[in-house]
């Protein structure tokens, strides 16, 4: 069974000068900005991997294990392509939860 994410409240202290010019909502906004921002960031670095290796992620893993020998460099490189492509769907997440918090 899945189970849903849940929201909590929570409580933040702000300079003064900060908490009169900035809403909650303004503050949920640019944590989306940046969840998105980091989500792109990392399908940018999936995009290169592709380009470079001419091939899709799924594709590229069979290669690299199925292969008779073992390259160092191919392996560093499915380590790397595979942080960033769970890296994409982490920030992803996160992005969808934040834009259900937006009032």
């Amino acid at each position: 069974m899945v189970q849903m994410a849940t929201h909590r409240d929570i409580t933040i202290r702000l300079p003064k000068v900060v908490a009169e010019i900035a809403s909650a909502k303004e503050i949920i906004a640019l944590l989306t900005d940046k969840a998105l921002s980091k989500a792109e960031y990392c399908q940018s670095r999936c995009q290169e991997m592709e380009q470079r290796h001419r091939t899709y992620l799924a594709d590229f893993r069979k290669k690299v294990e199925d292969s008779e020998e073992e390259i160092f460099s191919e392996w560093d490189d499915l380590i790397v392509w595979e942080g960033y492509h769970l890296g994409r769907r982490e920030w992803v997440g996160k992005y969808k939860e934040l834009k259900n918090c937006i009032i």
